[in-house]
């Protein structure tokens, strides 16, 4: 089985970024620099993104375990393929 090195930190351009509702935005819908921002409005936006987090996790789970079985299926192929006059037996119909 595969294994799959996930970086540490990733690069996400705000501008191609959904950002979730409770992120403190400035009056053009940018996100606000930390700087700018209240206790609160970074209590929000770590628990929005927080909750992102979760959620791009089980995407990538999911579309990793559905890579794997496409590649199982591709191995399956690859090996009946290969075998294909030595198991002759299996394409036989039983009456």
């Amino acid at each position: 089985m595969p294994t799959y090195e996930i970086p540490d930190m990733v690069t996400v351009e705000l501008a191609r970024l959904e950002l979730p509702q409770d992120v403190p935005v400035d009056a053009e819908f940018t996100e606000k620099p930390l700087a700018d921002c209240s206790k609160r409005e970074v209590e929000m936006a770590l628990r929005a993104f927080t909750g992102l987090v979760r959620h791009s996790q089980n995407d990538l789970e999911a579309s990793i375990a559905r890579h794997i079985e496409i590649r199982r299926r591709v191995a399956h192929l690859q090996a009946y393929r290969a075998n294909f006059d030595d198991i002759s037996w299996v394409r036989e119909t039983r009456d």
